[in-house]
């Protein structure tokens, strides 16, 4: 049975085993702020899924571009378009 849970302080390990780029002091905010969560097979977690708000871990941004966007505009599922932006480092 498949089952999506908010992610633990307990999922650190499994966590960065498969998520090397959120920092460790972000680990207990999302922890925290529910912005992540564990996918379980059987009860073994075999994947995961966070929130990252672009201002999350950088200190400044200079210019973003509009590079694409996701519409789901099927009746009964409509939702504000997904915007994806680039930034070049």
């Amino acid at each position: 049975m498949e089952v999506i849970r908010y992610m633990e302080i307990s999922d650190k390990k499994f966590w960065y085993s498969l998520d090397r780029h959120l920092p460790e002091t972000e680990f207990e905010n999302k922890v925290y702020n529910k912005q992540g969560y564990v996918l379980l097979e059987n009860n073994k977690p075999i994947g995961l899924l966070r929130y990252n708000l672009f201002w999350d871990n950088v200190p400044f941004c200079t210019m973003l571009f509009d590079c694409g966007g996701l519409v789901v505009d099927i009746q009964g599922y409509e939702q504000p378009i997904e915007l994806f932006l680039i930034k070049a480092l």
